[in-house]
């Protein structure tokens, strides 16, 4: 083609001075910052304290020849529509890649959906940084149950995008897409998607006459509950024929041996009462303020339905606890009773949405404070930049004190190895103790020989002080305390497995395996069908005398040796 011809005009000169980016262009520049604040939180060395669970499972789903033989990995899997969706990556890459893959794609749903929330409530450049920060404030310090929403990979990471975009309609007051969108969610994980739709419910009630009718969200309740099956009923098949009293034990060492810190009102840390406490008086003060805000006040009653649901949650508990305190019940049957109704973590959604609802609301009255008061909404934005900045700070400082795998850490198998805040000085070690840093130096050290020096379906009996064997030797191992099965059958197993291999008594839980003398150990052993030992020495006070395989010098690796366990007598 010809060049064009010049017609003697000079060129227009651009005034940029009015100039402002294209609206495509500012979301991608928020959402790449909400993503750093994200990745500021949450970027510890994977595995995180899921992802050990989560990735090892999906790996097997791909793989079954992978950890063949193992309780876990082989027990029936929840998390179908998870396994489909990303799961598969575990066969072209490591888990350590696939977990930092995953988290980049996790973060960055939750960056892009947690901005179209924001700008729902407050459609303010930037605004959705600070909510973002505020968000994560409150989720870190003023949980009740332990909830979070930004961290590893997992089927919950995938569920929160959904249920972020469901609020963002609640607040559009677009109660169809909201419904639909708590059911995808579901699919995802079940019990955050449900726990959603209930709240939504509630905040349909509490929407007087602006709510819409049930003739006109019935079709989008009945595409939610579509979009649902593909997590509800993998959910709902787990204990399919299964006796009553399997399913009433399971639920019973589920919820109060297992997860009694998520599932059990009356034994949570009475700390994380008060500050939630604390959480929720401050979000109801916010919503109030900005009652008269429409978008925000939406929003609040999903809050608000969130709320109503661990009050409920809370009421079950007290009851239980005052009725078998007045009828002498026994603790086994208070148990069996009260794991029945509590085992559905009726706090999971409060510890999550009343963050987000106290973050947004903030955000809404600072800037609606600054048409009547700038100053006072200039000095105020300082005060929570510096806030929200300060947990970012804080959170990636404590990481570089111990980097260290937050499911290394998670077991605490050495003295130093509490998770802790920068301020607090690590506790002083003896001369014969472990660092954590050495201990997991070692740990990957043992993990690697494993997985180079012995058959790929070599079943292991491991430390108790550990959860991410699988996950770093990909080996199978009998039985490990975080890895519980999620069927009634799988878990009762796997409680038998829990009590005999790791017995309570105090002599146990100091000295591990090398607690049982080599002959109870090899019995232990050929019970399972395992082949090989591996012991903490930094536990371990007396010499094992079966076959050593490794270290063969001591220096090699002074915490751990893997002994082979001598075939049955023939």
């Amino acid at each position: 083609m010809g060049r064009a011809k010049d017609n003697g005009e000079k060129p227009q000169q651009v005034d940029l001075a009015g100039w402002k980016p294209a609206p495509q262009a500012a979301a991608a520049f928020e959402i790449a910052w909400i993503f750093l604040i994200f990745f500021l939180f949450a970027g510890s060395l994977p595995p995180d304290v899921g992802e050990s669970h989560y990735l090892v499972k999906a790996k097997h789903y791909w793989q079954p020849g992978w950890c063949a033989g193992d309780l876990f990995v082989e027990s029936r899997d929840a998390h179908l529509v998870f396994n489909w969706t990303f799961g598969w990556m575990t066969r072209v890459c490591s888990l350590a890649t696939t977990a930092w893959i995953g988290r980049m794609i996790t973060w960055l749903l939750l960056a892009w959906s947690w901005r179209r929330l924001s700008w729902a409530i407050v459609p303010r450049p930037l605004v959705s940084l600070l909510s973002a920060g505020l968000m994560l404030l409150f989720l870190k310090h003023f949980h009740l149950a332990g909830e979070w929403v930004i961290g590893g990979v997992e089927a919950k990471g995938f569920a929160y995008v959904l249920v972020f975009l469901a609020l963002e309609a609640i607040a559009r007051n677009r109660w169809q897409r909201a419904l639909a969108f708590s059911g995808a969610a579901g699919a995802f994980h079940v019990l955050v998607g449900g726990w959603t739709v209930v709240a939504i419910g509630l905040a349909w009630l509490f929407s007087g006459r602006e709510r819409p009718t049930l003739q006109a969200i019935a079709p989008a309740a009945a595409l939610g509950l579509l979009l649902s099956l593909p997590g509800l009923v993998p959910a709902l098949a787990l204990n399919w024929a299964v006796p009553k009293e399997v399913t009433q034990e399971a639920a019973r060492i589920y919820a109060f041996e297992r997860l009694s810190h998520h599932l059990i009102y009356s034994q949570f840390d009475a700390s994380n009462v008060f500050r939630f406490q604390i959480l929720v008086l401050g979000w109801a003060a916010a919503a109030w303020m900005m009652r008269r805000d429409l978008f925000t006040t939406r929003l609040q009653r999903v809050v608000a339905g969130a709320i109503v649901i661990a009050v409920v949650g809370i009421i079950i508990d007290q009851a239980l606890v005052v009725r078998a305190n007045l009828t002498e019940q026994s603790p086994l049957d208070y148990e069996t009773t009260a794991a029945g109704l509590l085992r559905y973590y009726w706090f999971r959604m409060s510890d999550s949405l009343v963050p987000v609802g106290l973050s947004l609301a903030i955000v809404a009255g600072v800037i609606k404070l600054e048409t009547k008061r700038p100053e006072a909404a200039a000095l105020l934005k300082v005060a929570l930049i510096l806030l929200a900045a300060g947990n970012l700070a804080e959170a990636y400082y404590s990481r570089k004190l111990q980097p260290v795998p937050r499911a290394v850490l998670q077991p605490q198998p050495t003295a130093d190895s509490e998770e802790r805040p920068w301020w607090r000085a690590p506790p002083k070690l003896a001369t014969s103790e472990t660092s954590i840093q050495d201990w997991f130096r070692d740990w990957q050290r043992v993990c690697q020989w494993v997985a180079a020096e012995t058959p790929a379906d070599a079943l292991f009996l491991t430390p108790q002080e550990q959860q991410t064997f699988k996950w770093y030797a990909g080996r199978p191992e009998v039985v490990t305390w975080k890895d519980v099965p999620q069927d009634a059958r799988g878990l009762l197993e796997w409680k038998k497995r829990l009590d005999e291999v790791y017995p309570r008594d105090p002599e146990h839980r100091q000295h591990d395996l090398a607690a049982f003398d080599d002959a109870a150990l090899v019995n232990l052993a050929q019970k399972y069908g395992a082949k090989y030992v591996l012991i903490d020495r930094t536990r371990a006070d007396r010499p094992i005398r079966l076959l050593k395989m490794y270290p063969l010098l001591v220096d090699e690796n002074p915490s751990f040796a893997v002994y082979r366990v001598p075939e049955a007598a023939r």
